[in-house]
């Protein structure tokens, strides 16, 4: 009896597996929450809420021409071949702003619609890195390793979209300017997804989409 006893309090004495690096909240303006982490890796968050459907947001994502509206920096993107509706595959190409050098990307989109109803559909779009089908490009720098994921939950009058992601920007620029840049660009984006998703070519592809 003192054995069981003294092995319970043994395991007791265990340290817990490690615990997760914290979120740093940034503050909220306009409506969009923005933190980060080290894990160890820069990880970043963001979450704001719009009017609409949340297929007008896959429709947006989905019109590479649009991205220079939206996307801090970019230069440009193409669909690659092999896109199908729900899972597509893109090019990005982003400008350089000193001292950053040009970089380019290659993501693949997989998504996913949840709920048995037309009216209660959110999507889970997951982001995954493809760099190997697209060689590298002379005087580009390749991001690497993207792993994100986009929810979109309906609510009341429109829904709430969350992003979570992180990626390897290649190169070596310093940590805090890796923060500052993403961190920027991240809210910039979800800035101007307030006006995009207004556009009535979204807005009504996806009211139709759902009937």
């Amino acid at each position: 009896m003192h054995f069981l006893f003294a092995v319970v309090l043994s395991l007791l004495a265990l340290p817990s597996a490690a615990a997760e690096p914290e979120w740093t909240s940034l503050k909220t303006k306009a409506g969009i929450s923005l933190s980060y982490r080290y894990t160890p890796e820069l990880e970043v968050k963001a979450s704001a809420f719009y009017q609409g459907k949340p297929e007008s947001f896959l429709l947006l994502l989905k019109d590479t021409k649009s991205v220079r509206r939206w996307l801090k920096q970019s230069e440009d993107a193409k669909l690659l071949d092999g896109s199908t509706e729900h899972h597509w595959k893109v090019y990005t190409r982003f400008q350089s702003v000193w001292p950053v050098s040009p970089r380019d990307m290659v993501t693949c989109a997989d998504v996913q619609k949840e709920g048995k109803k037309p009216e209660e559909n959110s999507l889970l779009i997951e982001i995954t890195d493809c760099s190997d089908l697209v060689p590298e490009a002379k005087n580009y720098v390749r991001i690497r390793d993207v792993k994100a994921v986009w929810t979109l939950t309906v609510k009341d009058q429109g829904f709430d979209m969350q992003y979570q992601g992180s990626a390897d920007p290649g190169g070596e620029l310093p940590k805090w300017l890796v923060k500052q840049l993403t961190l920027s660009s991240l809210r910039a984006s979800f800035v101007a997804f307030k006006t995009e998703l207004k556009r009535p070519a979204y807005q009504e592809k996806a009211t139709q989409a759902t009937r």
